[in-house]
């Protein structure tokens, strides 16, 4: 059987990473973040501690991708730590729903702002941008490796052009104009949270890179801490850029009209739907392996593990994009961004409580003094978060906690079935 193939560096690996990130969320959620939190301060601080919870985080992989080096990164950990009735549970969750779900969100945004421009359905644009980016995923995974490394730059170069931008304008020199509906301080944190996700993705490619071992720590933490600094520098100059009008729906845009005009609308709107499409690339790359993983270890129908003999796993590229696409269909950015929150925060925990089990069961690698305390911190993040929104939204959540006991329901009957003659 054709497998993957180690064709990955360490530069391809941390353009990914900080790919994987820097997409929808820091554009569309600074303006979310303020509006839940109601003020600059605050806001502030929703961007410092969520990049703090996930550096700790990102130390916490790094121990775990060096003893579990395997594709699927955290969908490994939990098969290790706790064996295939959880990994069932964990994969499904996260491949079979939460993956396809950010997937969708990223194109549903891309869908508006090209519909902003161009005539046709938002939805419309989603789902043919989508088709576009799983035709070039399929080309290979060299060929979606050198085109992360040029959209990651361009990221990172539209972020540095609006933190110029927001100093260029007179602080508060925007109109204020009407306040959009408030929201809660569990949308505020979700979109904050939805933002920084991502990072771990570069430990689903353990199997691609040529050195994960070495690569993969320095990658995950250099990562996060390159983007809290990105983050908390673009909102706060947004913020100091637009006063009492840094609510809307994409500010970093409304700093380039205010000092640019109709030319910094075009001008942003074309460097955003860049940044936007490359991390929609980069998930299509990458969040895939979980899906692969699952249907390798015989958890999922063997044609989701298909790889072509160039490696790149075909399988479940399709698999993963045929979810999003349905969701494309039925969903709404705003409408997704708790229930995202959610299943972040119920999957955190399940890979957050694996490092205590995996550590024991490869203990060729001692524990860092730091590593069992940024394990702590992260389970009781992501605990604090399934409350936070669990009480905002309880309907929504309901349904998602009913999936979870499906899908739990589902390995106990397909275990049932397989141990009757």
């Amino acid at each position: 059987m054709t497998g993957l193939k180690r064709s990955l560096g360490r530069i391809d690996a941390l353009a990914i990473a900080l790919g994987s990130v820097i997409g929808v969320g820091v554009f569309r959620a600074t303006g979310v973040v303020v509006r839940g939190t109601g003020g600059f301060a605050e806001a502030t601080a929703i961007w410092v501690i969520v990049g703090v919870v996930c550096m700790a985080g990102a130390i916490l992989y790094a121990d775990l991708s060096a003893r579990v080096p395997e594709a699927g990164g955290p969908y490994a950990y939990v098969r290790v730590a706790f064996g295939r009735p959880a990994a069932f549970v964990y994969g499904w969750m996260n491949g079979g729903i939460s993956m396809p779900a950010r997937q969708a969100s990223v194109m549903l945004v891309i869908g508006e702002v090209l519909a902003s421009s161009l005539p046709g359905a938002a939805r419309l644009w989603s789902a043919a941008m989508l088709v576009a980016l799983v035709a070039i995923n399929l080309l290979g995974v060299r060929v979606g490796a050198l085109v992360q490394r040029v959209l990651t730059a361009g990221k990172i170069g539209t972020i540095l052009l609006v933190i110029a931008l927001a100093a260029v304008a007179a602080p508060g020199a925007a109109a204020a104009g009407p306040a959009p509906a408030a929201l809660s301080l569990a949308a505020a944190v979700s979109a904050c949270w939805y933002s920084y996700i991502g990072w771990q993705d570069t430990a689903l490619l353990a199997e691609e890179l040529r050195e994960p071992e070495r690569d993969l720590p320095v990658v995950l933490v250099g990562s996060v801490a390159a983007v809290l600094v990105l983050y908390t520098s673009i909102h706060v100059a947004v913020y100091l850029g637009l006063g009492g009008a840094a609510h809307g729906e994409l500010p970093a845009r409304d700093v380039a009209v205010l000092v640019l005009g109709g030319a910094g609308f075009a001008l942003l709107s074309g460097l955003m739907l860049s940044s936007m499409i490359g991390g929609a690339a980069e998930a299509i790359m990458v969040r895939p392996r979980i899906a692969m993983a699952l249907a390798r270890d015989g958890l999922a129908p063997a044609p989701i593990a298909a790889i072509d003999r160039r490696g790149t796993p075909y399988g479940s590229i399709l698999f993963h994009s045929a979810i999003a696409m349905a969701i494309v269909a039925t969903g709404s950015f705003t409408e997704q961004l708790k229930l995202l929150g959610f299943a972040q925060g119920f999957l955190g925990l399940f890979e957050t409580a694996s490092y205590f089990a995996v550590r024991r069961q490869r203990p060729e690698r001692p524990a860092r003094w730091y590593q069992p305390a940024a394990a702590l911190v992260f389970i009781l993040a992501n605990a604090a978060l399934c409350v936070l929104t669990a009480r905002d939204d309880p309907k929504r959540i309901a349904v998602a906690l009913a999936l979870i006991g499906g899908i739990a329901a589902v390995y106990g009957v397909r275990a049932a079935l397989r141990r009757s003659p």
